[in-house]
């Protein structure tokens, strides 16, 4: 006999409640009087399902009884002990007339009453899935009929809710909808796909339809799946274990709390010792399972589905698979995991579910890079082994004008063939409603004979033509459905033999079979279609004009990457690499780059990593010295001072594992540090907007260190690396020379160039700017841009809360040490609270639907980079140590900070921090200083050995007068 999913969750939850605290008299709960409400779908302008019963439910004190009055029906109920109660009212007939819909509480001491208005009776169905389904269509091909359809005098009744995210523990009872259900004339905000689906079913019904929506973009498929379909799978044991882990209730979760405990503490220990050592530490260990996770398996249908069931719906819409994109065949699974689920919690055994196959994406068409083509695969086993009411939209056929981007913009057209399957199976509608689907191939000599279900045929094959989304403003040009293109061959076929060696094929259609043979392929044994990340204008339709679904199967099976000897074998060698610790390696400070400038007459530093223990081999012009690798694997020398030199120089730097890099093109001369606002990065000395400007004279001994990422913040110090990713985002060395698109050099440098005027002495510039202004601002005052060593022993109250949030940050602290007890304390209180209140009999979605986080710093200082050191980590820490000429610190308004009193200490611990910062004795500092007409408030600081210049003006209208005035400053 099958026992459905929810009593097996319920008897799971009670029996572990019941072993852990030992009687059944515990389980006498009731819950303490509260107000009359509705679940989260009843609202104004909601629209109901018609033709099967419809549940009405909600929350009143228990024992109170309720009664809800809609459509000359009056059905009543008693609130439990929890305080739940539900009726359900009988099959209604749709109805686009907008009524009243009443629910009513009998109690002589508070009646209550609460009155819906404007509800329709039609179709609702279900919507779920990840970005793509959140998707808007004001955003999208859908956005023109979205546009119609909110300003026709007909106001169709289309209409949509969507569900505030909440992640849970436990399946939860009430959720929240910003607006609740939104009439046809917000349409511009509906989610492009569901609006496009619900517009094709209102045009052949004529009746209300309703889409219920609860999507979160960037999550994978488990967060949407019920807890009991995880553990009823049998391939799903990872999932499984992540829910088990979590839950304090069973046996698992009390082991896997209890190891927490210990992993935390000992991450503290270990994490503090390489803290102290300038090391890089590991990340704190994650609470057990989903419990240290926001969208883990089941988390987001206990949130934001669980408390919409029993929703009366038609069936569900999905469109998901991103996230999930490396998965391989365990998606298959974990879909059926999602179907199941559904069906099991809405009781509805023969749901009816349909769902997208994944668009193309990719960097454009190369039928070897094989990207989505994995999870298709995946979406179309699922399909082939769950047939009973599911069906799947094929989307490689979209012709995206931007494969690259990955929130594809025709929803339109998707939309409407997930409506398809809809009207043809629901409605019973005479409707072609999928495109050719796979039967299976046959080998048969030299060619691969190719079946399709006969069913999908509608009419047989035919080579079709839908044209490209980039012209879809032009009547004609993009079509749907697809049209015949009978003078067109059929495209993106390939065959394979034994050393499974894909090659491209000709491919006829003949009868209902495609027929595939290819001269590089005398015998054959796989054979595939539209199998690639991007198989653009692939053209293998039946003629209703709907796409056949891509596959790829060798020896009759569906083929799947991880089952790929090559991608096996690449994958083992990526994994020895990574776990190679003997692997060369070096790394130069970024610093060191064709180009570079060095300083004149200071010794000058070298430094980098390498494996511990290599000898390190640094030659500098004529001048060589070694060090060796230490345990944290980095190297440091000192080379002695080198005179002014224009004549390049090359740094070659080996280690005795046989790793080396050359840096070419150096100059001696002087080294100076820009610090501070936007305007020092932005300002370029000629307006670059006009094509006539007058470019500046060149100057090629000046030369700038270009930062070309975006981020100019991190947590921590970086090191190893000065951008991310590299490529198109590396930093370099440019020269003043602006008849080059990737030379020239910001309008302060240059211009202080210009007028320190020294001639023959080589001028070098690192400029970098952290902060922005705007309604969020995101501050970096001068402690942002001051290293940890530099503000670690700063006593002064005014930064006290400032420092104790940056302290969280780190391992070596005595409130660091302190928070992981009281975290512990924490997380075993809430522990204890959940079985309690399982032990009481309560429902479980009045336990905590999270674990209180890890005390951190302050995610609003974080954001706004009032933290200490963040602009430092990132702008700063991977260039240094480094011997310079002077640091010039040049502020716009958010580098005044948001208190503008503290404005002149936090300078003060700047400059003070220089020295150790840059590893020299003496770092000559300049800085300009707002006037307090421009800023009111600020405060000066006491630098007695620093040159000011003052500023009325912000720097981006003075920069010029700026940079001819510090460099007067100067000490020739």
């Amino acid at each position: 006999m099958h026992t459905p999913l929810r009593l097996l969750s319920l008897i799971g939850v009670v029996a572990a409640s019941l072993f852990s605290f030992g009687c059944l008299t515990t389980l006498s709960y009731t819950a303490p009087p509260q107000k009359l409400e509705l679940a989260a779908p009843f609202t104004d302008h909601m629209i109901l399902q018609r033709g099967k019963p419809v549940p009405v439910w909600g929350f009143a004190t228990p024992g109170e009884r309720v009664t809800v009055e809609f459509a000359g029906q009056s059905k009543s109920a008693e609130a439990d002990r929890f305080g739940d109660w539900m009726i359900e009212l009988d099959p209604l007939e749709a109805s686009k007339e907008g009524r009243g819909f009443t629910v009513r509480s009998v109690s002589e001491e508070d009646p209550k009453e609460i009155t819906l208005q404007d509800v329709l009776v039609g179709e609702v169905w279900f919507s779920s899935g990840q970005s793509n389904m959140v998707w808007i269509a004001g955003k999208s091909m859908v956005r023109d009929l979205a546009q119609d359809l909110a300003r026709s005098e007909e106001a169709l009744p289309i209409r949509e809710i969507n569900i505030n995210t909440v992640s849970a523990l436990y399946p939860q009872k009430r959720a929240t909808s910003d607006g609740g259900w939104k009439k046809i004339s917000e349409a511009h905000a509906f989610s492009a796909l569901s609006l496009a689906f619900a517009h094709s079913l209102y045009r052949e019904l004529d009746v209300p339809i309703g889409i219920l929506l609860s999507a979160h973009s960037n999550t994978r498929v488990e967060a949407f799946a019920k807890r009991e379909a995880f553990e009823a799978h049998p391939d799903l044991a990872g999932d499984v274990a992540l829910i088990h882990n979590a839950d304090p209730l069973l046996e698992e979760g009390r082991e896997a709390y209890e190891e927490y405990y210990g992993d935390l503490r000992d991450w503290r220990k270990d994490a503090a010792a390489l803290a102290e050592k300038g090391a890089k530490f590991p990340d704190k260990p994650n609470l057990p399972g989903i419990a240290g996770m926001w969208r883990g398996p089941s988390q987001f249908f206990n949130g934001k589905i669980h408390p919409v069931i029993p929703y009366a719906i038609r069936g569900a819409i999905w469109c998901q698979g991103t996230s999930n994109s490396n998965d391989g065949k365990i998606y298959a699974a974990r879909m059926e995991a999602l179907l199941e689920g559904w069906r099991d919690a809405w009781n509805m055994p023969n749901m009816p579910f349909y769902f997208t196959q994944m668009q193309a994406y990719g960097a454009g068409p190369d039928p070897d890079n094989v990207g989505f083509a994995d999870i298709r695969q995946a979406q179309h086993l699922f399909f082939m082994n769950n047939r009973e009411n599911v069906g799947m939209v094929v989307q490689t056929d979209l012709n995206s004008a931007r494969p690259g981007g990955i929130h594809y913009f025709n929803k339109l057209h998707p939309g409407m063939r997930l409506a398809r399957w809809a009207l043809a199976n629901e409605y019973g509608k005479d409707i072609a409603k999928t495109g050719p689907i796979f039967a299976g191939a046959e080998i048969v000599g030299d060619k691969a004979i190719v079946r399709f279900e006969k069913d999908s045929l509608y009419g047989g094959l035919m080579v079709g033509s839908k044209g490209m989304a980039e012209d879809y403003r032009e009547p004609g040009k993009y079509v749907e459905p697809a049209r015949p293109a009978p003078t067109a061959e059929l495209n993106h076929f390939r065959l394979c033999g034994a050393d499974r060696k894909w090659h491209p094929a000709e491919a006829v259609i003949v009868g209902d079979t495609v027929e595939v043979h290819s001269d590089q392929v005398p015998e054959p044994v796989g054979v595939q279609y539209a199998y690639s990340a991007v198989p653009m204008n692939s053209n293998l339709y039946n003629k209703a004009g709907l796409p056949a679904t891509p596959f790829a199967v060798i020896d009759g099976e569906f083929i799947f990457e991880e089952d790929n000897p090559e991608v096996i074998a690449a994958e083992k060698a990526r994994e020895a690499r990574r776990n190679d610790t003997d692997r060369p390696f070096l790394i130069v400070a970024q610093y060191y780059r064709d180009g570079a400038v060095v300083r004149r007459n200071q010794a000058i530093h070298v430094w980098g990593f390498a494996n511990k223990g290599a000898e390190v081999t640094v030659r500098l012009g004529d001048v060589t010295r070694k060090t060796v690798a230490d345990e944290l694997e980095k190297w440091s020398l000192t080379l002695p001072p080198f005179k002014t030199s224009t004549e390049p120089l090359t740094l070659e730097v080996a280690t005795s594992k046989g790793s080396s890099q050359t840096v070419k093109d150096i100059l001696v001369g002087d080294v100076w540090y820009l610090t501070g606002g936007r305007s020092l990065t932005d300002n370029w000395p000629y307006d670059q907007r006009d094509k006539d400007a007058e470019k500046p004279q060149a100057m090629p001994l000046v030369r700038e260190f270009k930062k070309r990422t975006k981020a100019s913040t991190n947590l921590f110090p970086r090191k190893r690396h000065f951008e991310i990713g590299g490529g198109r985002f590396r930093s370099y060395w440019a020269t003043a020379d602006y008849s080059d698109e990737r030379q020239g050099v910001t309008d302060f440098a240059y211009h202080f160039a210009k007028a320190l005027n020294r001639p023959g002495v080589p001028q070098g510039f690192i400029t970098m700017s952290s902060g922005r202004d705007g309604e969020n601002p995101i501050y970096a005052s001068p402690l942002a841009w001051t290293s940890l060593k530099g503000v670690r022993d700063v006593t002064d109250p005014a930064f006290a809360e400032r420092l104790k949030q940056l302290s969280l940050l780190y391992p070596n602290t005595e409130l660091m040490r302190q928070a992981v007890e009281d975290y512990v304390s924490t997380v075993k209180g809430t522990v204890q609270e959940i079985r309690e209140i399982a032990a009481s009999g309560a429902d479980l979605s009045s336990a905590p639907r999270r674990f209180p986080s890890f005390p951190g710093p302050d995610q609003d200082m974080i954001k706004g980079n009032l933290l200490p050191t963040l602009s430092y980590n990132w702008c700063v820490s991977p260039l240094t140590p480094m011997a310079v000429s002077g640091v010039i610190w040049i502020p716009d308004v958010v580098n005044i900070g948001n208190n503008p009193s503290e404005y002149g200490k936090e300078l003060e611990i700047y400059a003070d921090s220089l020295p150790a910062t840059y590893g020299q004795a003496q770092v000559p500092f300049f800085y300009a200083q707002p006037s307090d007409g421009l800023i009111e408030g600020i405060t000066e600081p006491s630098l007695p050995k620093a040159k000011q210049v003052g500023f009325n003006a912000w720097p981006e209208k003075s920069l010029r007068k700026l940079a001819n005035q510090i460099a007067r400053q100067v000490t020739p």
